[in-house]
C-alpha cells in the first residue's frame, strides 16, 4: 500500500531540510510499533499560508479548504496512491470526500470511530479551547455526541509544542523543563476527564500533543490508570485507510455526490 498525507497548511517554521518533523517522527514511532509494515508513505508538504501566519479567522479556514481540496485532486490524478490521510482540523473532510476517487480519511474522524469501538464514553484531550469547540462540533457532525463525555483542555498552544519539538531530539527532551511540563499540563486533564466526566477513552488529538503519547500513558500507568485506553488520531488514521484499502472501499458516492451521480435518491 502507498498512503499520502496531507496537512492542513504548510507549517510556519518549516524548513525543505526538517519537512514535515513532529508527523515524521510520529510515523517513525509507528514503525517501531509494527504499524507501518506493508505501507509506503509519503508526506505532502501543505499548502502555503505564509501571509496569513497572525490571523487564524474564517478566511484562513477558507483557504485551508480551497488549499487541501486542490491536493486531493492532485493526488488522486496522480494514481501513485491507495489512500490520501488527511491531518489537522480537517474543516473540508466532507468537500474532500465528494472528490477524492480513491479512500480518504482524517485523522479525527478515524480517531473517533476507534475510540467508540473500544469504549462508551470517551474524552478528547486538545491543545486550546478554540481547538476544543471544533472537536465538540465534529463530534456532533459525526453522529458521536453521545460518546464524546468531554473535551478537555491542556492549554499549551500548538505552536509552542512544535517550537520545543523542533528545537531538541526525543532524548534531548526529555531533559528539557518545558517538556515536564507539558507532560503535566497534558496528565491533568486526562485524570479530570476519568475522575470526572468518567471517560474510558482518552483522545490525543492536535498533531503536535501526540508527541507526548509515550509520556503520558506512562504516568497514567503510574498512577493506576492503566486500564483507561488511549488514542491517537494520526495513528488512528493510518489504520483506517488501512482497513478501506483491504476492503476495497471508498467513500459512497450517494452519500458524498458529485453532479454526475448516477444512482439520484428520489428525496433528500
Amino acid at each position: 500500500m502507498r498512503f499520502i498525507t496531507i496537512p492542513p497548511y504548510k507549517a510556519f517554521n518549516y524548513s525543505p531540510e526538517k519537512g514535515r518533523f513532529i508527523e515524521l517522527e510520529l510515523l517513525d514511532n509507528m514503525r517501531k510499533r509494527g504499524q507501518l509494515e506493508g505501507v509506503e508513505m509519503d508526506m505532502d508538504d501543505g499548502c502555503d499560508l505564509g501571509h496569513r501566519k497572525e490571523e487564524r479567522d474564517e478566511e484562513f479556514a477558507a483557504q485551508i479548504i480551497l488549499g487541501s481540496l486542490s491536493r486531493v485532486k492532485l493526488y488522486c490524478d496522480s494514481d501513485k496512491y491507495d489512500a490520501i490521510i488527511c491531518v489537522g482540523s480537517i474543516l473540508e473532510f466532507s468537500a474532500a470526500r465528494m472528490v477524492s476517487k480513491i479512500p480518504l480519511v482524517s485523522a479525527v474522524h478515524s480517531a473517533y470511530h476507534a475510540a467508540s469501538l473500544v469504549g462508551d464514553r470517551f474524552s478528547v484531550i486538545e491543545a486550546t479551547d478554540p481547538q476544543a469547540l471544533i472537536a465538540r462540533r465534529f463530534a456532533q457532525i459525526y453522529g458521536f455526541d453521545h460518546k464524546q463525555v468531554s473535551v478537555r483542555v491542556m492549554s499549551h498552544s500548538s505552536t509552542s509544542m512544535t517550537k520545543l519539538v523542533s528545537q531538541y531530539s526525543k532524548e534531548e527532551r526529555v531533559k528539557v523543563p518545558e517538556y515536564k511540563s507539558i507532560v503535566d499540563d497534558m496528565v491533568a486533564p486526562c485524570i479530570k476527564a476519568i475522575e470526572e466526566d468518567r471517560a474510558d477513552t482518552l483522545i490525543f488529538s492536535c498533531t503536535p500533543l501526540q508527541i507526548f503519547e509515550d509520556a503520558v500513558k506512562q504516568r497514567l500507568v503510574e498512577l493506576g490508570y492503566g486500564e483507561i485506553q488511549t488514542v491517537c488520531q494520526y495513528a488512528a488514521a493510518v489504520e483506517m485507510a488501512k482497513v478501506m484499502v483491504n476492503l476495497k472501499m471508498v467513500q459512497a458516492p450517494r452519500a458524498f455526490p458529485s453532479a454526475y451521480l448516477k444512482l439520484k435518491p428520489p428525496l433528500r
